[in-house]
């Protein structure tokens, strides 16, 4: 219910109540505080009925009918208030309405002063010297600029040698366009300085202190000045009569029509901006000055519609791009010139409330947004195509990229993000946004204060990772063997876990960056977490020990990626290797995790060479001469080989006998090649080679038999074939490796 509808009905109730307690005879008020402890609060029932109200009157008593009362009271005065306090803001928003039509009135009535205007602007610029003054200040700005335009000419003429011998030289690299650009800007600014200059000196040479005219002179002067500055600067973007000194990426009618926006662009403002200059320090009234504003910005708002919807379609690829991109790009591409008819609508409509109701935006500060929002493109354009030059290949028709382009990618972002987060700050110092006040007066204090300082840390641990990642895999990719089956260089062994040690590094002290910008103490950090690192080392010895022994054979250089050894029972090449633990991949498949703190002893068969031993037993009737030169020859035949030669360091050549048995001559053969799969085919052709040219040669192999001899008698024959039998027995025993009986 209401408060003023409770007020209504409560009171008559209370006013009785008052009544009563009034002839029942006055108390003091000490004693009945003296009498009666401090009255609880009243809850009002629900639902309020004029039955609950009449029976909550006759249980309370006067002090608590007091207090209701005054609460009551209390919310009607706030319900008051807070009325009148939005009766003043809508009455605050009447007399603004108010004062903006009246306002508004007056401009549009300026019209009718135009002519008055106008008659105290000649009578200002004449002076009673009659019409005729004014053909003298025309003649004198003509002069002006005629003469300007002489010293300018000569100049271009003096130059003009030398500047055509500067554009005729070389274009293909990015320095002699880059020189090129700057002479030419350099120039431009020097021609335009000395036509200022040949004007200002005829200027002083003739003026007679007349203040009128003066200001008229110079007004104009400047006017000039700037449209022709702007002009250039377009010309030299845009170049719409030579495509080949453009700067900017628009083809030849793109180009016309933005430099033709812009000069009309630039025209109308710079005679609109000069002649309510003049006016003004001519003593024209305000009002028409106002009104000149106003007719200037819809002009110029014209003019700014008509050249963005020209260029939609210009600008549109410009933002595609020439490459696929996302759903979010080809939608800006689309709606960019609504958004920017949004921009300089609103642009209009405050310049517009600042002329009929006093400053409430700086509309400067809203040109120049979107001067910056032009310039901020080219710029990152003109340093992501000095960085492409820097990155490209080197002069002289050389093949391989130059060092610096394995971190395009990188400095490419890098770029972006500068010129975003410089454009960001420059916009803040445009619109007087103090950043670091108004973080320290908003929420979060402290942590909203330090966003800058957090931001600048993440900018610096991004590129840093970036750059150190980019330059690991680099270097990774030119270590890395062609052939799979090739170990791996101790660099690219290392490289991995290099990585994960920068990556941890850059990671802590980011953070720990990022803790001191939010205004935390990592002193106590630091400390409590070499704390923590000695616990975790007195507790987990067995991971510190794999640890440190796996460090000390990355030091050693004891195995490398890509490369065969044995620990023991396990064997197989090293496919992956990390701080703890190396990952063997046996030759069928298998793959054994090994940590380092269980390698006790290693063999690696990988390294510098290794020797490939052959046996052959052969009869006691074999021509070791003859054998010496079938494996000389075949040792020849093979290092003569173009595939298997290359790996080979010593060519096949016999040892002769190695030991003596009951039925054979043990004969042995080596050569030493590459420690890699290749000696294995080595040894595959060498057994081939050998076995066909013995079998040419008539040289025999020893088989393992038994000679028995057969005596005459029956006692004789049984007893040989008894020690026959255990003859035959010994050497089976003797064949499978077990101790004879």
């Amino acid at each position: 219910m209401h408060a003023a509808q409770l007020l209504r009905t409560l009171l008559p109730s209370m006013i009785a109540a008052l009544m009563l307690a009034g002839l029942a005879g006055p108390v003091h008020a000490k004693d009945a505080a003296k009498a009666k402890p401090a009255a609880a609060p009243v809850e009002l029932p629900q639902p309020l009925t004029p039955e609950a109200i009449r029976e909550l009157v006759s249980r309370l008593s006067d002090q608590q009918v007091r207090a209701l009362l005054i609460e009551q009271l209390d919310r009607g005065a706030v319900k008051q208030k807070v009325d009148a306090t939005m009766g003043d803001m809508v009455g605050a928003m009447g007399e603004e309405s108010a004062t903006m039509r009246e306002r508004a009135a007056v401009i549009l009535g300026a019209v009718g002063a135009l002519p008055a205007a106008l008659r105290l602007v000649v009578t200002r610029l004449t002076d009673e010297r009659g019409a005729l003054h004014l053909l003298e200040i025309v003649g004198g700005i003509l002069a002006m600029l005629l003469v300007g335009w002489v010293v300018e000419t000569a100049f271009r003429r003096l130059v003009r040698a030398p500047l055509e011998r500067v554009r005729q030289g070389p274009t293909s690299s990015f320095s002699a366009a880059a020189a090129r650009v700057v002479l030419n800007v350099v120039l431009e600014a020097l021609a335009l300085a000395l036509f200022c200059a040949g004007a200002l000196g005829l200027f002083f040479a003739l003026w007679q202190g007349h203040a009128a005219s003066r200001v008229v002179v110079l007004v104009t002067l400047g006017a000039v000045i700037v449209y022709r500055a702007v002009a250039i600067a377009s010309r030299i973007l845009l170049a719409p009569r030579e495509p080949a000194r453009r700067l900017l990426p628009f083809d030849d009618a793109a180009a016309r029509r933005l430099h033709g926006g812009v000069v009309r662009f630039m025209l109308i403002y710079v005679i609109g901006l000069g002649t309510a200059t003049a006016f003004r320090a001519l003593g024209v009234q305000e009002e028409v000055l106002a009104l000149l504003s106003f007719v200037l910005t819809l002009v110029l708002l014209a003019a700014l519609l008509d050249t963005t919807w020209r260029a939609r379609e210009d600008i549109g690829r410009l933002i595609r791009g020439s490459g696929e991109r996302n759903a979010l790009i080809r939608l800006l591409a689309d709606l960019w010139p609504v958004l920017a008819s949004v921009y300089f609508v609103a642009i209009v409509v405050a310049r517009i409330l600042e002329l009929l109701s006093g400053p409430v935006m700086r509309s400067n500060a809203a040109i120049i947004s979107v001067l910056l929002v032009i310039a901020l493109p080219i710029a990152d354009m003109i340093l992501c195509r000095a960085l492409s030059a820097l990155t490209g290949p080197p002069a002289g028709g050389a093949q391989q990229p130059r060092l610096v382009a394995s971190y395009e990618t990188v400095l490419r972002r890098a770029i972006h993000i500068v010129v975003l987060v410089v454009g960001f700050l420059v916009l803040a110092d445009v619109w007087q946004l103090d950043l670091f006040s108004f973080a320290q007066r908003s929420l979060g204090g402290r942590i909203t204060s330090a966003l800058f300082g957090i931001a600048v840390v993440l900018l610096l641990a991004y590129i840093a990772w970036e750059i150190v990642n980019t330059t690991i895999e680099r270097r990774m990719k030119a270590e890395t063997p062609q052939d799979a089956t090739t170990p791996a260089s101790r660099l690219r062994t290392l490289l991995p876990l290099f990585r994960m040690v920068m990556l941890a590094t850059i990671f802590v002290m980011a953070t720990l960056s990022l803790l001191a910008a939010l205004g935390v103490n990592i002193l106590p950090l630091l400390a409590g977490a070499s704390v923590v690192g000695v616990a975790i080392g007195f507790g987990s010895q067995t991971l510190v020990r794999d640890i440190v022994t796996g460090a000390f054979f990355l030091v050693d250089d004891a195995f490398r990626l890509g490369e065969y050894i044995e620990v023991g029972n396990t064997k197989g090449r090293i496919e992956k290797i990390t701080a703890r633990a190396l990952f063997l991949r046996h030759h069928r498949g298998q793959l054994n995790v090994l940590p380092y703190g269980e390698i006790r002893q290693l063999k690696n068969n990988s390294r510098d060479w290794m020797v490939m031993k052959l046996e052959f037993r052969l009869t006691y009737d074999t021509d070791l001469d003859k054998v010496k030169k079938i494996l000389k020859k075949i040792g020849a035949e093979i290092a003569a080989d173009p595939e298997l030669g290359k790996d080979l360091l010593e060519p096949l050549k016999s040892q002769g006998v190695y030991s003596t048995e009951d039925s054979a001559l043990v004969v042995r053969a080596k050569f030493m090649a590459k420690p890699d799969g290749s000696i294995f085919m080595i040894r595959r052709v060498a057994y081939d080679k050998i076995l066909k040219a013995f079998k040419e040669n008539g040289i025999k192999f020893a088989h393992r038999q038994v000679t028995v001899l057969v005596p005459s008698s029956t006692e004789e024959a049984q007893a040989a074939l008894a020690a026959a039998g255990a003859a035959a027995a010994l050497a089976a025993a003797q064949a499978e490796g077990k101790p004879g009986a």
